[in-house]
């Protein structure tokens, strides 16, 4: 059974992506898994993107753990919310990390968000 990151990286290497289409940048994703690190690495060209496991640099590195890139890539996080909370680290270009959430999924269907209404009079 292949997980649902190592579906969405399928995904992206096998589809053209139109959200990309101007984007040119490399983009390398660390994920940490107990002892080990994954590494995934996007050549990212106008919509195009080439997907394999290398280690170079990239003009933006995203760092997580496993777990939770799996619930970004079935849309129960946002990368952007993540990074914001401390749980998602980003060196060098920041801006791609917003271009990167573009090809994550929506919340699931069901899910609500809630807002506080505290203080708030309506």
């Amino acid at each position: 059974m292949t997980d649902h990151t190592t579906e969405f990286f399928n995904r992206l290497g096998s589809e053209p992506q139109p959200l990309l289409s101007q984007v040119t940048a490399t983009i390398r994703v660390d994920l940490d898994d107990r002892n080990s690190t994954r590494h995934w690495f996007l050549d990212v060209n106008k919509g195009t993107v080439a997907v394999s496991d290398s280690e170079a640099d990239a003009d933006a590195i995203i760092h997580s753990n496993h777990s939770l890139f799996e619930h970004l890539v079935t849309g129960e996080v946002n990368a952007v919310a993540a990074t914001l909370r401390g749980q998602l680290a980003v060196e060098g270009d920041r801006r791609l990390l917003v271009a990167f959430q573009r090809l994550m999924p929506g919340p699931p269907a069901g899910s609500t968000a809630t807002l506080p209404t505290k203080g708030v009079s309506r």
